[in-house]
């Protein structure tokens, strides 16, 4: 066929270090990465005779070589992106060619940009980075060139060498020395001819630079296009795709014959026959998809992240009598950063009672960046200053009538009210399409859940001062509703509210109407949500993963429709604490300081106090050696006398449990059945006690949150509320 090469841009500095020291006689480690093609599978040839092998044999003539072949048939660079690590850099590759011009064709297009950009990223960001060459197959007569398109761009940004194969077989075919239908059996299957001319087009261009003056290398990794939510991803599979809640679903299915033979393997995921499976598991990342087959004989499966809509996960693919399809199906996207619940469960359809399968075989998660890079990226909000003072808008005190404030908040200062507690909340009803909160941190970063018209906003308030906090998207014209809830625990941060920034012409409408039900809950760091968010160990380094509105209290409240109140500390306890502050010191405080103001009782009072209290009694002096309080029971009595006092009609719930303190310390259940049996001893019928099984051996996680927030909802409408 000649010399044509496919090549784009000057010559590659790293790559023509790989070929100087191959040539130096050092060895040299090929990997190259991609779809059916790379794995030959699309032509039914063996390894040896594909592409990669030919170029691998061809560098083979000048030095010492090893080829990793991490082809995986029916799969795109958003896979790809999960596996790079283990398949690919953890064999420290000198060149990685990288080949998914064809597969990313059927990837959703937003994806697809995203997950081949992170892709490189993580090839340019290893501690010694590969050269790469990205290779743009096409299907046959060089068509459907949109991806193709988009990863040459991609190439071009960050200095890489690409080789778009369809524009180097045209030139072949328009000189006639080569077919397009001499080289494929099928539109997007090169044959063992069209193996032969990809690995012709490789060869060319490894000449070309072998030829070129030495090049410089690049001083810096360029910002991304597309962002960096695939360079930091996690594949749940295996042992590690346990379910918090299953109902039909049983460990089995597919798994891809190809991938179980690379390194780490593959186990199987999971699957059913059952017309009622349905199960969910806790994830993380900003992006959610599962990793699925699908074939002419499986069945549809839906499913949606936390409260999102449901995604059908297509298992069925009518007619299909080849070989299995390996599909990536998003099931979330532009989440929150952090803990979700994936729900699964088989779709409702004409297939009900036909034992047809359903299954799954990996959770694939994207958006998990380190912090410090998330602080970095521009958020949903942005802080400004004075905005009342700018033509276009008026500020709306945190005093005004038209805002309804919820949970314990200490309005000493009725312009600035303070925000300690989490679940502290704002509600409020607008017109206008503009919005802006005006809010003082006052210690460490403060983390507040937005929540315009159900839509959830994350606010993360760093520094210190007065901020307007502007809304970045525009809103449609009309009525909104507004539910501002801090998430942070008073412990570690505290903020002051001091209003809203609205249009000038905007008006502020009745709040929506309190909640039939008002909750009062008091706890330790369990019911602050502490960590609840954390993926691998606890941490306290990093807030945002603290949630107290996703805590079990705050979630079985939203069930119930009840307004929430949560006074709740890390580390305390009765009688013991890990820090300083024991609970009978700030139960009744308007932020959790002993010298901080008594809350006045209020004009609501709750319907019913909660008290999951023990946890620390028992866990700090465990931790020493020590013995549990002799007088615990005596303590906590007086302290929920403390509470009785302060609300002589509400429904008290003396509660144990999220963690294991009360299967390991046995005076505790009996203490809070003794505090109960004194009060109803004494004419108090409005008591109960109740203890979770869910539990963890850490702080409980969003799903364990979820199986405590289950317990007790059916616990409190059966017993409790009627």
């Amino acid at each position: 066929m000649g010399i044509m090469t496919g090549s784009a841009g000057p010559a590659d500095a790293r790559l023509q270090s790989v070929l100087r020291r191959l040539d130096a006689g050092e060895p040299v480690t090929l990997a190259v990465i991609g779809g059916s093609i790379t794995a030959c599978g699309a032509a039914g040839l063996p390894r040896e005779r594909g592409w990669a092998a030919q170029v691998a044999t061809w560098l083979a003539r000048r030095g010492r070589v090893r080829l990793i072949d991490a082809g995986l048939s029916g799969t795109d660079s958003a896979v790809a992106a999960q596996r790079v690590k283990p398949h690919v850099l953890d064999a420290a590759p000198d060149l990685v060619i990288v080949e998914f011009g064809i597969d990313d064709h059927w990837l959703d297009p937003q994806v697809r940009r995203s997950s081949y950009e992170g892709l490189l990223r993580q090839l340019l960001a290893a501690p010694r980075p590969p050269a790469i060459v990205t290779l743009q197959l096409a299907q046959q007569g060089n068509q459907a060139r949109d991806a193709v398109e988009g990863q040459l761009r991609l190439a071009a940004h960050y200095g890489l060498t690409s080789i778009d194969f369809g524009r180097w077989m045209q030139r072949c075919v328009d000189t006639g020395q080569a077919r397009w239908e001499g080289s494929y059996d099928a539109p997007a299957c090169p044959n063992e001819r069209g193996h032969d001319a990809i690995a012709q087009a490789v060869i060319d261009m490894l000449q070309a630079h072998l030829q070129a003056s030495r090049a410089t290398q690049p001083d810096a990794l360029a910002a991304p296009l597309y962002g960096q939510d695939h360079e930091f991803v996690h594949s749940i599979a295996g042992d590690a795709l346990e379910p918090w809640r299953n109902h039909g679903f049983t460990r089995g299915g597919a798994i891809h014959p190809e991938w179980a033979a690379l390194p780490g393997g593959q186990r199987p995921g999971w699957t059913t026959t059952a017309d009622d499976a349905e199960a969910s598991f806790l994830v993380w990342g900003s992006q959610i998809a599962l990793f699925h087959a699908a074939s002419g004989h499986g069945r549809d499966l839906e499913a949606w992240v936390d409260d999102g809509p449901p995604v059908t996960v297509h298992g069925d693919l009518a007619g299909r009598a080849g070989p299995l399809a390996w599909c990536y199906t998003v099931i979330g996207r532009g989440l929150e950063p952090g803990a979700h619940l994936l729900n699964v469960r088989v779709k409702r359809d004409a297939h009900a009672g036909s034992g047809r399968p359903a299954n799954f075989l990996a959770v694939m998660a994207a958006g998990l960046s380190p912090p410090a890079l998330r602080a970095q990226q521009p958020g949903d909000f942005e802080a400004t200053t004075a905005l009342d003072a700018t033509p276009g808008w008026r500020l709306v005190r945190a005093s005004d009538p038209g805002l309804r404030h919820v949970g314990r908040i200490d309005a000493t200062r009725p312009d600035t009210p303070l925000l300690a507690w989490s679940g502290s909340e704002i509600r409020a009803r607008f017109s206008g399409t503009r919005l802006a909160l005006r809010l003082e941190a006052l210690q460490a970063a403060s983390f507040h859940t937005v929540e315009v018209d159900g839509r959830r906003h994350v606010l993360a308030l760093h520094g210190s001062g007065i901020h307007d906090w502007r809304l970045r998207e525009p809103l449609p014209p009309g009525t909104h509703e507004l539910r501002i809830v801090k998430r942070t625990e008073g412990s570690m941060a505290q903020a002051r509210w001091h209003g809203l920034l609205l249009d000038a012409d905007a008006q502020l409408l009745e709040p929506p109407p309190e909640r039939a039900l008002r909750l009062e809950f008091y706890g330790d760091s369990i019911t602050a949500g502490a960590c609840n968010g954390d993926l691998g160990e606890d941490q306290y380094d990093d807030l945002s993963t603290h949630d107290g509105t996703r805590a079990y209290g705050a979630v079985v409240a939203e069930r119930l429709g009840a307004d929430y109140v949560g006074i709740a500390v890390s580390g305390i306890g009765i009688t013991r604490t890990w820090d300083e502050l024991l609970m009978p010191q700030v139960w009744d405080r308007v932020s959790p300081h002993a010298d901080a103001p008594v809350a006045p009782v209020g004009l609501r009072l709750p319907d019913a106090v909660l008290v999951n209290l023990g946890q620390n009694d028992h866990g700090f002096p465990a931790s020493l050696g020590e013995p549990f309080a002799s007088d615990f029971a005596q303590r906590y009595l007086a302290f929920v006398r403390g509470l009785r006092q302060r609300y002589p009609q509400a429904r008290l719930v003396l509660m144990i449990g999220g963690m294991s303190a009360w299967k390991e310390q046995p005076a505790l259940e009996p203490a809070l059945a003794e505090t109960a049996r004194q009060l109803r001893a004494e004419g108090d019928r409005r008591v109960w006690t109740y203890r979770f099984e869910a539990l963890a051996p850490a702080h409980p996680r969003i799903d364990v949150h979820a199986l405590m927030a289950d317990e007790l909802e059916r616990f409190l409408r059966a017993e409790v509320l009627p």
